[in-house]
């Protein structure tokens, strides 16, 4: 069969494959006229609202709001990217892929190979007898079939038995060396053990490749972790420590618990609590968040309690939330981290810790606030209230009217008060504090729910600006624009590439994208025609964004009303009158 690019792979499988004959065997599905309808596999619900469209080859909910194609159905129910939910019906209905996809997949084939012989090296040495890491391992209280579990091995103190282990199966100095297993020396270039005299934990993709190693030195020694450096095949902002086991755990418990280090993953793990993962050494990232949002929307942040971990939850929070996702916080005290909490106490204790003492992640922000100052005081009071109402500036307008009740009440705060100062607060925030804001990062929050239109649009930008660079200034400044996870990626890769003498090389674009991100990229370029007025076009994109935006605020403010109880503020709910008007007399010209 001859070769063919994702694009075309997908117009072949959408040619063999009926979409009910797909959904059916998983979603029971019965015929109203000329659609099918079931209950729909992505919320809970009694009545049915779930229809597939044997006509228009494509699904929709009319409760959760679900709707795509057959390629969409697979990536939603079983949490795959487009490459893989793409890989998935090509395998399944007969078609060949043979992209640059696939190609680069064959590329990290050798990789993923070396990894694998490094990680049963590792493993093989942990149990053999008298192995100082399977001490150590025991002496922190964990058992046989848990270093099982994860693979945890162990590297010896000698210079050179990983490295001439891998000479031995064929892996080449360059290889070795470019994935950190093996150090050149400087002083006569020869090769020698990177991870010496450390329990290793082998980094898994939930793909179930081995990607990294990140080596606990045993005893004293510096550094005290030893990770993989990035690679072809490990990225840290892409990944997180243990999700290839837990992934369908975190599905099942409703929600994620975010820990700092290996050990963590693995004491939680061992007691039960297994819907667990861990960030790679970096702090929390947008990628990271977004892999999360795959498997659930709630996510536990459960730090050590010093200093650095108040200040990793906090960046945490916003990472979370901007992608979308219902964040909780929970600092252990009793013990300095979640494994010496769940070894003392055991798992009942835990949970019984996450359902009593976590907080929403705006009544920790809110409360970490106030120790801060003293409250007991005139100006100290002052000083909160300040931060408080910055606090709740950055919510959305119906999480913030929620807050603005609740910290009032809390703190004995003026509600009116409150909320005049937040909205004050709002208004001179500096951009990148602003809820759609770039992160800290300078990638772009996630957006939930965009509509057809709204992709659209996103895609036709995209491909205006391939075409004419200058352009992105003014697309950069509306963040509002993009709504898909592929489009901030790219949007990115504009970031970073953008020079204003220059156009985007489409090479070096693709350099910087994920392969989801490019297969979105690709779809764009092949399928978004240009038009033949650049500026005429863009200046439309604009136009139009402008006047979804408006729309969406004229929303925000009917729903702030319909909510209004009769002691709200008169004057906040006179202003908002008058700037729904004014959108509305907007709306008309």
């Amino acid at each position: 069969m001859e070769s063919r690019s994702y694009n075309a792979a997908v117009e072949e499988i959408k040619s063999r494959c009926n979409i009910v004959d797909l959904i059916q065997p998983l979603v029971p599905l019965k015929r109203t006229g000329s659609n099918f309808k079931g209950c729909c596999p992505f919320h809970k619900e009694k009545t049915p609202s779930f229809v597939v469209s044997e006509t228009r080859q494509t699904y929709h909910c009319f409760g959760c709001g679900e709707h795509g194609d057959a390629v969409g159905f697979v990536m939603k129910y079983y949490n795959k990217t487009f490459p893989e939910a793409v890989e998935q019906l090509a395998v399944q209905y007969g078609v060949e892929i043979n992209t640059v996809y696939a190609q680069q997949g064959k590329r990290k084939e050798p990789y993923y190979e070396a990894n694998r012989l490094a990680a049963r090296f590792f493993f093989s040495a942990m149990a053999t007898p008298g192995s100082r890491g399977f001490a150590y391992m025991a002496n922190r209280g964990i058992e046989p079939q848990t270093l099982q579990k994860f693979g945890i091995g162990y590297a010896d103190d000698q210079w050179t038995s990983l490295t001439d282990h891998l000479k031995e199966n064929g892996i080449t100095d360059d290889m070795m060396a470019e994935l950190g297993l093996s150090s050149r020396s400087q002083k006569n270039g020869k090769l020698y053990d990177k991870f010496r005299e450390r329990v290793i934990f082998p980094i898994i993709n939930t793909q179930g490749k081995v990607i990294g190693f990140g080596g606990r030195i045993i005893g004293d020694g510096e550094p005290k972790y030893l990770n993989s450096p990035e690679s072809l095949v490990f990225l840290k902002k892409q990944n997180l420590f243990g999700l290839n086991l837990t992934k369908s755990e975190i599905q099942k418990e409703g929600y994620a618990i975010m820990v700092e280090g290996y050990m963590d993953v693995v004491g939680l793990y061992q007691s039960g609590v297994k819907n667990v993962a861990a960030s790679l050494g970096t702090a929390l990232t947008e990628q990271q968040a977004r892999l999360l949002s795959r498997y659930t929307k709630r996510v536990l942040l459960c730090y050590d309690a010093d200093s650095a971990g108040i200040k990793a939850a906090l960046r945490g929070v916003d990472v979370l939330r901007d992608a979308g996702l219902e964040v909780r916080v929970l600092h252990v005290d009793d013990g300095k981290d979640p494994d010496e909490y769940v070894r003392k106490h055991g798992k009942d204790d835990f949970i019984k810790l996450v359902d009593n003492r976590s907080l929403s992640d705006i009544d920790y922000k809110v409360a970490l606030a106030a120790k801060q100052y003293d409250i007991q005081t005139t100006d100290g009071r002052i000083s909160f209230f300040r931060s408080a109402a910055q606090i709740l500036s950055r919510l959305e307008p119906i999480d913030r009217e929620i807050y603005l009740k609740k910290v009032a009440e809390e703190y004995g705060f003026s509600e009116g008060a409150l909320r005049s100062q937040a909205r004050g607060a709002n208004e001179i925030l500096p951009a990148a504090l602003a809820p759609a804001s770039q992160s800290e990062d300078g990638t772009l929050p996630a957006s939930n729910g965009a509509s057809d239109g709204q992709i659209l649009l996103e895609k036709t930008v995209i491909r205006l600006l391939m075409g004419n660079s200058s352009f992105y200034p003014e697309a950069a400044a509306k963040p509002q624009l993009i709504v898909t996870d592929p489009g901030r990626g790219i949007f990115e890769a504009f970031a970073h590439l953008y020079r204003p003498d220059a156009e985007f090389d489409v090479t070096d674009l693709k350099d910087r994208l994920t392969e989801g991100e490019m297969a979105y990229f690709d779809q764009i370029l092949n399928t978004v025609l240009a038009g033949d007025d650049d500026r005429k076009a863009f200046d439309d994109c604009m136009r139009k964004l402008d006047n979804a935006t408006r729309t969406k605020r004229i929303r925000e403010i009917s729903d702030i009303l319909s909510m209004a109880d009769p002691s709200a503020d008169p004057v906040y709910l006179n202003d908002l009158a008058k700037e729904l008007a004014e959108l509305n007399q907007q709306n008309k010209r």
